[in-house]
């Protein structure tokens, strides 16, 4: 968090047939800004080592005159360092990473040794940089307490080679060649890394002090090898797939199941229809106004435009394959007539409506939970069966006839939540919940849709 890491690390040694644990330490490293918001992306460490071994060769030779210890091999001081770490990407061809350290000990001969570690590697021949070549070097300034004005300068340099087999394993190969008196004569240098999840991008570290580790994305991560030179790697997190643009066209389309909430259940007793309306109140039961049924099936679609990552404006559109229960009643008793008969009433429901959306892609995945809000207008439904009746309030002896009126338009407005899915950078799947509500009583109504989503 807030770019700063926390590590323990234990150091183990094989020299000459013995070994054994040589240090413990506790480090901390802190990047001054997330990868790439500044230039060469600098980071600060600090370590601090605890001796828990002993020294099983030396850094440097006695000075003159002074005789190796009769009691046996001495303890590893205790020593702390201090580093910079930068690393930077030129152009996306050329990769540069360098370490500067200082580290001293504090008890024993007191060791000091400053310097620095770098390389520039380029992608080369391999798709998807699975092969990098370039140029690596170090330089080590080394004194002892009594060695303060003479110290040993060691600076190796030579070619590097970094390949990837698959995209969880690194072979690095760097073959450094002396160039001072105190330099070997060559240092060769074979890492071979394995990644536990999936790939990630970095500016690559000088493999002559590599100690393969990562923390959090945008923290420059750096640990120390092994007595021969200071690790230096800088690593940023591959930016998650981006599965949601900032600026993108949406045109999605999904199938629906329409719900009223209204309770379903119409008077289908048409005597006592023309009875309770010769009676001045008319009993037609419960039902929807406006989609009639207690469900219909359809389908729609909607265009949006995100004009910014979280928030979208569109228009969208729908229709429904609806059914109304309805009557036709003619009656005179005079003649005398009396017909009564249950219809129905099977019509499109389309609507249109301006909608805003809310969403939010949740970093890393490819989901994104989504709210949206619309107004506009329904039209296809809201047919109506009228009966009026005159005479006495007697179902067999009253003048009764049914009024038919056709569709008529609405406004509405509808508003819902769902939850996106990213099957690929273009094509999501969504499902959502919605209800709307349509002027007039007892006309509201709920949604549920699933369908499509192609981003552009």
């Amino acid at each position: 968090p807030y770019r700063l890491g926390i590590a323990a690390e234990a150091q183990f040694e094989r020299f000459n047939g013995g070994g054994g644990a040589k240090t413990v330490s506790l480090e901390a490293r802190w990047a001054l800004a997330d990868w790439n918001k500044i230039p060469l992306n600098p980071t600060l460490f600090a370590e601090y080592k605890f001796g828990v071994g002993t020294i099983r060769h030396e850094e440097a030779p006695p000075p003159p005159g002074e005789e190796e210890e009769e009691s046996g091999p001495p303890k590893v001081p205790d020593a702390y360092e201090f580093r910079l770490l930068l690393a930077q990407d030129f152009g996306e061809r050329f990769e540069w990473a360098m370490n500067w350290f200082f580290e001293k000990e504090n008890t024993g001969d007191r060791g000091r040794e400053w310097g620095f570690s770098q390389s520039v590697l380029m992608p080369f021949l391999l798709p998807n940089e699975r092969l990098k070549v370039g140029v690596e070097m170090e330089y080590k300034n080394f004194t002892v307490k009594d060695t303060r004005g003479n110290p040993e300068n060691i600076f190796v340099i030579g070619p590097t080679v970094a390949w990837k087999p698959t995209s969880q394993t690194r072979v690095d190969i760097s073959p450094l060649f002396g160039c001072t008196d105190d330099s070997p004569v060559a240092d060769v240098f074979v890492a071979f890394s394995w990644l536990f999840g999936s790939e990630r991008a970095e500016a690559e570290a000088p493999v002559s002090t590599r100690f393969r580790y990562y923390s959090g994305a945008g923290v420059a991560d750096n640990y120390s090898g092994t007595d021969s030179g200071k690790e230096m790697k800088q690593v940023a997190l591959a930016p998650c797939p981006q599965w949601y643009g900032d600026n993108e066209w949406n045109v999605n389309l999904w199938g629906t199941y329409a719900f009223t909430n209204t309770e379903y259940n119409p008077n289908l007793w048409l005597v006592d229809v023309v009875q309770s309306t010769s009676e001045g109140h008319p009993v037609l039961g419960t039902f929807d106004r406006y989609i009639g049924g207690d469900h219909a099936w359809g389908g729609g679609g909607d265009i949006k435009y995100f004009f910014h990552r979280y928030f979208g404006v569109g228009i969208e559109g729908f229709a429904l394959d609806a059914s109304k229960n309805g009557f036709d009643i003619f009656e005179d008793p005079t003649t005398p007539i009396f017909t009564r008969e249950r219809i129905n009433h099977d019509h499109t429901i389309g609507a249109l409506l301006g909608t805003f959306t809310l969403r939010y892609p949740i970093p890393c995945t490819r989901f994104a939970p989504y709210a949206w809000a619309g107004v506009g207008a329904i039209f296809g439904g809201g047919e109506k069966d009228i009966l009026t009746t005159q005479g006495p309030s007697d179902a067999f002896t009253v003048h009764a006839q049914t009024h038919h009126f056709g569709s008529e338009t609405k406004s509405v407005g509808q508003f819902g939540a769902g939850l996106e899915f990213r099957i690929a950078r273009h094509v999501g799947w969504t499902n959502d919940l919605t209800f709307g509500v349509i002027d007039g009583p007892k006309n509201n109504f709920g949604m549920v849709r699933s369908g499509l989503n192609f981003a552009f």
